[in-house]
């Protein structure tokens, strides 16, 4: 029986996805204050390539990514490419879970070791997912309310405070728009945006295929305009300099919050809004591992649960010594031999095949006719 989600679990889980850790570690730092112009840019393109996934699916009759790759590529060369989709989605599965445990080492649980945090949450998810896509889903439903509320929340507290000083905002276009031109391309498109290529094994799995283009290009815009906001808040509490050099700008930012000498240390909360996004990021980039290994091996892929539960925490530990080292992979190395490849150098390849397999058939039936 094939899994179903609503459209609107679908809208959720992509907003909440598209927003995950990116609000936790920023990029785009090469635009330094024009960070809001470069993000526009990053969520147009976003828009765009995800229509293009669209579209590869509906070239396919709706599929999702390992039914479009066996219908375009047959199972011999298919089940290379599905292996290879396996491996980048475990491997960007464990780069956000060692995201979060930075995040949970740095800001609440400083003296528990970070080998325990990863664990836990692999568990926590692993759960989640056996009982299905659709309690995934659910379980994302309920969370996004607190996570929207929280976020705008955020900018109403900071300014109340007085904080925040729009004159960091200028000048505009300082050094012109090559640096905006170099945080988009590819670092800004590729993360998040690129990354929805998970979205395209759930695609196939909601309730009316036909309206998915209209939902996601919503639930991009509206995750890329809290994104910008979330940003901005940085920069103008903050300055282009602090936020640059800070691991997590958006928790320093709301440890500015003092108000009517009650509310402070709200950072609690922010912790909060990552948590939502990473446990959904996570369960997106796991899930879509799982299926490539049910298409691949041939069998459900809650069979594939536990050995991927106990290999995803090691090696969340094992790829950097250390945050500073993490975080220069993820910027330097990911985005040029990961995400271009696959985000969009076998979407580009599937699009070409079905166009010239959809061709020949188009051309076939016209003969037959005649």
């Amino acid at each position: 029986m094939r899994e179903q989600i609503s459209l609107w679990q679908y809208f959720v889980l992509m907003t909440a996805f598209t927003i995950g850790t990116t609000i936790i570690v920023g990029a785009g730092q090469e635009a330094k204050q024009d960070l809001w112009i470069a993000e526009i840019f990053a969520i147009s393109t976003g828009v765009l390539l995800f229509l293009f996934y669209n579209f590869i699916s509906r070239m396919a009759g709706g599929r999702g990514l390992y039914d479009i790759i066996d219908f375009a590529l047959g199972k011999n060369i298919g089940k290379l490419i599905a292996y290879s989709y396996l491996l980048y989605f475990s491997y960007l599965a464990l780069r956000v879970l060692r995201d979060f445990c930075e995040l949970i080492v740095t800001t609440i649980l400083p003296k528990t070791p970070i080998e325990i945090i990863s664990i836990f949450m692999t568990i926590i998810i692993a759960y989640v997912l056996f009982h299905g896509l659709e309690v995934f889903a659910r379980t994302t439903e309920i969370f996004i309310p607190y996570f929207l509320a929280l976020i705008i929340g955020l900018g109403v507290l900071l300014l109340f405070t007085g904080v925040l000083d729009f004159k960091k905002m200028l000048p505009i276009f300082s050094e012109g728009f090559a640096p905006i031109l170099e945080a988009v391309y590819p670092t800004m498109i590729v993360f998040p945006y690129g990354e929805l290529v998970a979205f395209l094994v759930i695609i196939g799995s909601t309730t009316n295929f036909k309206y998915v283009s209209k939902v996601s290009v919503g639930a991009i815009l509206l995750s890329g305009f809290l994104i910008t906001y979330a940003e901005m808040l940085q920069i103008l509490a903050l300055g282009v300099d602090i936020r640059n050099r800070a691991n997590f700008p958006l928790l320093v930012a709301a440890r500015e919050v003092e108000l009517l000498e009650f509310i402070e240390r709200v950072d609690i909360f922010i912790v909060f809004i990552l948590l939502i996004g990473i446990f959904v990021k996570i369960g997106v980039f796991f899930y879509g591992a799982l299926k490539g290994a049910e298409y691949v091996f041939n069998k459900p892929y809650r069979t594939f649960l536990l050995p991927f539960s106990l290999v995803l925490p090691l090696f969340s530990i094992l790829i950097a010594e250390n945050i500073v080292e993490h975080y220069e992979e993820g910027l330097e190395l990911v985005p040029y031999f990961f995400h271009i490849p696959f985000q969009f150098g076998i979407p580009l390849f599937l699009f070409l095949v079905l166009f010239v397999k959809n061709r020949m058939k188009s051309q076939k039936g016209k003969g037959l006719s005649a």
